[in-house]
């Protein structure tokens, strides 16, 4: 089976069941209403009936916002510009890069732990309803599924955590390296070129890993394997013996994804919105960019899934 024949199978198999995707959407909405309700009524006390609100209804006020933040504590003072729009995807995007991901407010830390957890839990139902199509979709058994596997994906998480953790710590040897062979050069052409193989390199050992223990999830369930040092080293060997088709599949969706993003970026209101319906279409607008992205992550597992099993 090539990458684009698996790639459109596994889109298939996500949009046959779209239960699972509802589900998964509700659960990320249900882990991220605490925090939403808190940064909401923190801003509404910071703004009251002041004038603030009609300069924020015009555009954003940053006088505002350096009062804002030099009062701000908590979660709150994780509040910037940059959350509206495609803005907090790119950030993301750029903490998963430098490794920083790790170093944000604790309070959000705990919550991107406790949403990888529940993620955790669902996986295993992910993984059977794809790969075991067929019947109507029903939580109970969707969720039972999950808690046979939960404990062994968490384990995943722990030892792909270690791999991240070895990466970052690579990727700023090499930057400093990178630093000083370019010290004396004076074109900044050369500079640039080094610093752009070095950020591929960096971003192509992270997507390895990415890559490798997403086979290995499948591996766990398809194989029923206990030992998770072994399926780790069963993802790796799979990615590394079919070279061809793994990374075509991933990188192909991958570009995928950014196209999503910039298109999102193009599309999505600005801070601006001062009517109840311009809200509301942000709001819309950016929980069908959600869905969307959602729905491209679950095919990444539907078709890796695909093509793990033609493989074997």
């Amino acid at each position: 089976m090539t990458a684009i024949g698996a790639a459109f199978r596994g889109l298939g198999k996500v949009l046959g069941s779209p239960s699972v995707v509802l589900c998964l959407w509700l659960a990320n909405v249900v882990v991220a209403l605490p925090v939403a309700a808190v940064m909401a009524e923190s801003i509404r006390e910071s703004v009251g009936g002041s004038l603030v609100g009609d300069k924020l209804r015009d555009g954003f006020d940053m006088g505002w916002y350096g009062e804002y933040q030099a009062d701000a504590r908590g979660v709150e003072s994780t509040f910037t510009p940059t959350v509206v729009g495609a803005g907090a995807f790119f950030n993301n995007i750029e903490a998963w890069f430098n490794g920083s991901l790790f170093e944000m407010h604790r309070g959000l830390l705990g919550l991107g732990i406790l949403f990888a957890l529940l993620w955790s839990l669902c996986l295993g139902g992910v993984l059977q309803r794809y790969g075991e199509p067929g019947g109507l979709f029903r939580l109970s058994e969707f969720l039972s599924h999950g808690g046979a596997y939960f404990f062994r994906f968490v384990r995943l998480a722990v030892l792909a955590a270690a791999l991240y953790y070895s990466v970052y710590r690579f990727s700023g040897w090499l930057f400093a390296r990178i630093a000083r062979v370019t010290r004396d050069v004076t074109v900044e052409e050369s500079v640039f070129a080094y610093v752009v193989a070095g950020s591929l390199f960096v971003v192509f050992l992270l997507t390895l890993v990415n890559m490798a223990f997403d086979y290995a999830k499948i591996a766990t369930f398809r194989e029923n394997r206990r030992s998770m040092l072994l399926a780790s080293l069963k993802g790796f060997g799979f990615v590394l013996s079919h070279p061809g088709r793994a990374m075509a599949l991933y990188y192909g969706l991958g570009a995928v994804g950014v196209a999503m993003l910039f298109l999102y970026h193009i599309v999505a209101p600005g801070p601006g919105q001062s009517s109840m319906i311009g809200v509301a279409a942000a709001f819309v607008i950016a929980q069908l960019y959600l869905v969307a992205k959602l729905v491209l992550r679950l095919t990444f597992y539907s078709a890796q899934m695909s093509l793990f099993d033609d493989a074997r």
